[in-house]
């Protein structure tokens, strides 16, 4: 792998939810062996953006690369990219 290319980099992000911005304008580069906490108040755009990066959700604008690739426009299941909820209170239909 090139260790030039980042693994994950969000270029100009913005989620929209109808005028109200759920995350603004993030950029961001995470290279490969890096470790990334994202740390912030209820309502800071944490979990928008996780969502964003699994492709549970679709960017309003700006990009999202996985190695190299945009992934802004692919749906999740074919990303082979998964994120781990602290609880699982955004899926309460799933049981451990």
């Amino acid at each position: 792998m090139n260790q030039s290319v980042p693994q994950i980099q969000f270029s100009s992000v913005t989620k929209m939810y109808g005028s109200v911005p759920a995350v603004r304008d993030l950029s961001l580069t995470v290279r490969r062996g890096e470790f990334l906490t994202i740390l912030g108040p209820s309502g800071s755009g944490k979990t928008t953006t996780l969502m964003l990066l699994a492709g549970f959700e679709a960017p309003s604008s700006g990009d999202i690369m996985i190695a190299g690739h945009s992934v802004a426009s692919v749906p999740s299941y074919r990303r082979d990219q998964g994120i781990v909820f602290q609880s699982y209170a955004l899926f309460p239909h799933l049981t451990v």
